[in-house]
């Protein structure tokens, strides 16, 4: 008989801390059950029920009977001990418990090392920013942040109030699984690049599809200058784009030639030599051509006329 899983959280206003850490859950059991309430009776007589979390309340943080506050006197911790940096907070006490499970759920096929290193991403770039943000850490932040998204449904002190949780664990679930997925495609991706044959003496890579490979080529493959990839369905790429590698620090290797920025077509191609040129970003570290072809045509001019003016530049 499998064990209904049963999530306890707080009423009232949804903070992203919760909304996450029952989201993560529910990604690492399935279907889950959630109660909302902060009756202390209710949450004595359920803490350490089997299948029982008890999320975001409580005033207790022991993962081994399931329950998740770091609300009590002595918090639950910091990421960065030695500098009492980036405190945990709900999110990323289940994530750090259950990370793996839920990574483990959605990609089967990953190898550990793969699993936890996305499950540290995901704390890194996501998690530890929620936590922050409910442990009362002032962030500078660029717009709105998570914890503001999902502030942002409770219904204002002048509506009716409703229970916005069950909505915003969805999002919240979305959001996640999102962000797994991508980073996982980076994960996926390394080999699929690492076998890739490099073209032109071993200066321009040439990818089936169009997958993440900045990483592996900027620490990897010194000696890339571009990368060319299909872009459309595969097996019938409407372009074939080139694009400047990059050095560890992420500065490009090399950048297209000035006299083609921002031109297209026939314009473009009576400058470049290439009749199947299609166009050429106006920062000249991506262009495209309507065949792959084309596009190593463009790799190789462009690297010709950057090798010819380190030359005079030289002299």
């Amino acid at each position: 008989m499998t064990t209904t899983i049963k999530l306890i959280t707080h009423d009232r206003v949804a903070h992203a801390d919760d909304t996450f850490a029952a989201a993560i859950l529910r990604i690492a059991f399935g279907q889950v059950v959630v109660q909302r309430t902060r009756d202390p009776d209710i949450l004595r007589m359920e803490a350490g029920v089997p299948g029982t979390f008890l999320l975001d309340v409580g005033g207790r943080y022991d993962p081994d009977r399931r329950l998740f506050d770091h609300h009590q006197p002595e918090g639950a911790g910091f990421r960065n001990l030695k500098d009492k940096e980036w405190p945990y907070a709900t999110a990323g006490l289940v994530w750090k418990h259950y990370g793996v499970q839920a990574v483990r759920k959605m990609h089967p096929s990953l190898d550990d090392a793969g699993v936890d290193e996305i499950v540290q991403h995901i704390d890194d770039t996501v998690l530890k920013y929620i936590d922050a943000v409910d442990c009362g850490v002032r962030l500078k932040t660029a717009g709105p942040s998570l914890s503001g998204l999902i502030a942002s449904f409770n219904t204002a002190w002048y509506e009716h109030e409703e229970d916005v949780f069950p909505l915003v664990m969805d999002l919240a679930q979305v959001l996640l699984t999102n962000f797994i997925k991508r980073y996982a495609g980076k994960v996926f991706a390394r080999d699929k690049v690492r076998q890739s044959i490099p073209k032109l003496d071993g200066r321009v890579l040439v990818l089936e599809a169009c997958i993440p490979w900045v990483t592996v080529v900027a620490e990897e493959m010194p000696d890339v200058l571009f990368v060319v990839y299909p872009v459309g369905e595969a097996g019938c790429a409407s372009q074939w784009q080139l694009r400047a590698a990059v050095h560890p620090d992420m500065s490009p290797r090399i950048k297209l030639p000035k006299s083609w920025g921002g031109l297209e077509r026939h314009a473009l191609a009576r400058v470049c030599g290439e009749r199947e040129a299609v166009f050429c970003h106006r920062s000249l570290h991506l262009a495209g051509a309507s065949s792959l072809e084309g596009a190593l045509y463009m790799a190789d001019a462009a690297i010709r006329e950057h090798h010819q003016c380190a030359e005079l530049q030289a002299a």
